[in-house]
């Protein structure tokens, strides 16, 4: 299988051809910027034990160019934990600061990293999040989340909307 490379500074971005560009994104109501989560892979083509997975912004409200999240947005809206499922070697559980009830499962199936969660009671493979906020003060309000994959058995689209 032929391995697209990108390097990012130290963390590299392996993606095997015909993969998804990102493990998924996350897009808002409030503007045109995207939240991008990549899979970072070792050159063998594991997931980094170091650092599985890398987010960042995408400025499409801009130039399109790449940006940092910020302090804030690692600690209380976009940042993560992941750590290694010992019951799947090379596999890591990714829980998000904002909200730990729902968790994802990072890993490598044919040669694609893929991130799957539950969408309404079925495991699926995560392509997309969507999140509908409002304005209020210093901090938005979040009103509610779509999450879109695909079923991990069944390869249907899948979609779920919630109020956090």
């Amino acid at each position: 299988m032929i391995l697209a490379v990108l390097l990012v500074g130290s963390a590299r971005t392996i993606r095997a051809e015909g993969c998804p560009e990102h493990l998924f994104t996350v897009e808002r109501s409030k503007n045109a910027n995207i939240v991008v989560y990549d899979a970072q892979r070792t050159s063998s083509g594991e997931l980094d034990p170091k650092r599985p997975v890398t987010v960042y912004w995408r400025l499409n409200a801009e130039k399109g160019q790449r940006a940092d999240l910020n302090r804030i947005e690692r600690q209380r809206a976009y940042g993560f934990d992941a750590h290694p499922v010992e019951d799947h070697p090379g596999s890591y559980r990714m829980v998000f600061n904002a909200g730990k009830k729902r968790t994802f499962l990072v890993r490598i199936r044919d040669g694609c990293a893929e991130a799957i969660a539950t969408i309404h009671g079925h495991p699926a493979v995560v392509t997309r999040i969507f999140v509908k906020s409002k304005e209020e003060g210093m901090m938005p309000t979040v009103e509610s989340v779509e999450i879109f994959g695909r079923g991990v058995a069944s390869g249907a689209p899948v979609e779920e909307k919630f109020t956090p």
